[in-house]
């Protein structure tokens, strides 16, 4: 079929299967493929996966989304406003369907990797990868020509996540397990799901780049991996002294993205019950940069949900550039909470030891609704505030990333926090994250050949 063919099939297709009011329409503009969903705007963008050498093994799909009135917003937006977890099913789906049109628009050649959803993951009990197969099929695409990668394999369950590699394994998708970490009990657990591809982060890159010791180490993980008969790409290469280190630690391929400058954000401290103290980390973040904003509460120990949620809400609305929020403890529960109701520019939320308020009736029952903005979520082994176990869940059900920093209480001054340069590293990481230009759509200017890529495109 035609592009304009496949389009119409696929809305065809989605609205037959989606609830009446989440329908998700494609629609063709100038031999691209654009999506929307609740009145946001989905498109697709690729980044060029290549050899040691510098050829193109593929390209890696991503989402860019915006929002009605145009502003580029994140990219797991999409997944706050949909309704529920079917929703999300059809959502997830309907991003891979609309990158596997713009990649057969654009004429890629090589694998084409699409991220899935943990979500998705976890709501489909069993056969997975049916119902994308088909839309494959329909597309004259086969499972062999596309690579799933599961970024978030950290916060899924493991039993349930083998199952379900194994069942798209046996349809022959490819599998791409990320490492964000260089931890090696990490790794040891990814290995054991078998997957095809293990994706080293950025972090490997960053110590490779310090240290010639650690560029040694990173040779060595990648020769262990590959030991097992798997592929090792590098994840966030953006200067040509990394493309040396990709080749030189014997990497199989590398994800080859540019460098964009970080966008002016805002951030916005969000203190806990009592307004943290002023020995408190939160308190000395803000003293150390006086550009860092904070919210007020009128009552800090009688916290009202509603009054909470508002006060955060002035406080972003105020803010003259897209916000990064910094929450601790209840601070945390409150951000969480004005996601499920509000909605602005937020480029990410560090999120450190959020207060259980269902265990401890501290405000409100915890939203677990997905969050439309990056986050990441620090947990301590032995907070009061917070069990390991429900710390996983919100990571998982948030799509944070969580980053357990051991028995550090509630990572506070009782816990014996000062100024914390670790966790300034992770709004860092956050704030940096954020750097993608406003509206640069990637946009194919002729209608090309499908995807051709063999079945032997693993290895």
């Amino acid at each position: 079929m035609a592009l304009a063919q496949l389009v119409a099939h696929y809305n065809h297709w989605f609205r037959r299967t989606a609830q009446p009011s989440a329908r998700a329409p494609f629609a063709l503009e100038e031999d691209a493929v654009v999506a929307s969903f609740y009145g946001l705007r989905l498109e697709s963008a690729f980044e060029a996966l290549r050899d040691p050498k510098g050829r193109v093994l593929g390209h890696r799909a991503e989402l860019r989304s915006f929002s009605p009135l145009g502003r580029r917003v994140a990219s797991r937006a999409p997944y706050a406003v949909a309704l529920d977890e079917d929703s999300i099913v059809h959502l997830d789906r309907l991003i891979r369907t609309l990158h596997v049109l713009n990649a057969i628009a654009q004429g890629l050649t090589g694998l084409l990797v699409l991220e899935v959803h943990p979500w998705h993951i976890a709501r489909v009990a069993d056969d997975h990868g049916a119902v994308f197969e088909a839309i494959l099929r329909d597309c004259g695409l086969t499972p062999r020509d596309v690579v799933l990668e599961i970024t978030e394999a950290g916060a899924q369950d493991d039993r349930h996540l083998a199952r379900a590699i194994a069942c798209f394994q046996a349809r022959g998708f490819g599998i791409a397990l990320q490492q964000r970490s260089v931890d090696q009990q990490e790794l040891a657990r990814l290995l054991a799901l078998q997957p095809d591809i293990i994706q080293l982060g950025s972090a490997h890159l960053q110590a490779a780049e310090a240290s010639a010791d650690a560029g040694r180490e990173l040779a060595n993980r990648i020769q262990t991996i590959q030991q097992r008969q798997l592929r090792v790409f590098l994840h966030g290469v953006t200067t040509d002294h990394q493309v040396q280190i990709a080749c030189w630690v014997g990497a199989d391929g590398y994800q080859d993205g540019v460098r964009h400058p970080v966008e002016d954000t805002t951030v916005i401290i969000v203190p806990g019950l009592g307004d943290s103290g002023p020995e408190h980390w939160q308190t000395l973040w803000g003293r150390d940069h006086p550009a860092f904003r904070r919210v007020r509460q009128r009552d800090w120990q009688r916290p009202d949900v509603d009054e909470w949620v508002e006060a955060l809400d002035r406080e972003i609305h105020q803010a003259p550039s897209p916000v990064v929020l910094v929450g601790h403890s209840l601070g945390c529960i409150n951000i969480v909470e004005w996601a499920s109701r509000r909605w602005a520019d937020i480029r990410g939320a560090l999120l450190v030891a959020p207060a259980d308020a269902d265990r401890h009736r501290l405000f409100s029952r915890v939203s677990l609704r997905p969050l439309p903005f990056p986050s990441i979520l620090v947990a301590s082994q032995n907070d009061p505030y917070l069990e390991p176990e429900r710390a996983r869940l919100f990571a998982r059900q948030w799509g944070s990333r969580l980053v357990d920093i051991g028995r550090a209480g509630h990572i506070n001054v009782e816990a014996g926090f000062g100024p914390w340069p670790q966790g300034e590293s992770l709004l860092a990481e956050l704030r940096i994250g954020v750097g993608a230009p406003p509206v640069e759509p990637v946009l194919p200017t002729t209608l090309g050949a499908a995807l051709s890529i063999t079945a032997n495109a693993l290895g």
